[in-house]
């Protein structure tokens, strides 16, 4: 887990859709499409559906060079 680095806008949940991981991020849910198909965001099905682990989020969030 990123503790240092954690923020708190993000809701204390463990699983994100992709409308919510686009919503946080101020884009649309194809660009977090394209960011978990070039490895930026790690991603897992459930049920047929795509969701994005908090931990992957701070980290794409907080990855060098992006503030």
């Amino acid at each position: 887990m990123i503790d240092e680095k954690d923020d708190s806008s993000l809701p204390k949940k463990s699983l994100f859709n992709v409308c919510e991981v686009a919503e946080y991020f101020g884009v649309t849910d194809r660009t977090v499409r394209l960011w978990i198909e070039h490895g930026h965001l790690t991603s897992e099905k459930i049920v047929g559906s795509v969701r994005v682990s908090r931990e992957s989020i701070i980290q794409c969030r907080f990855r060098e060079g992006k503030n």
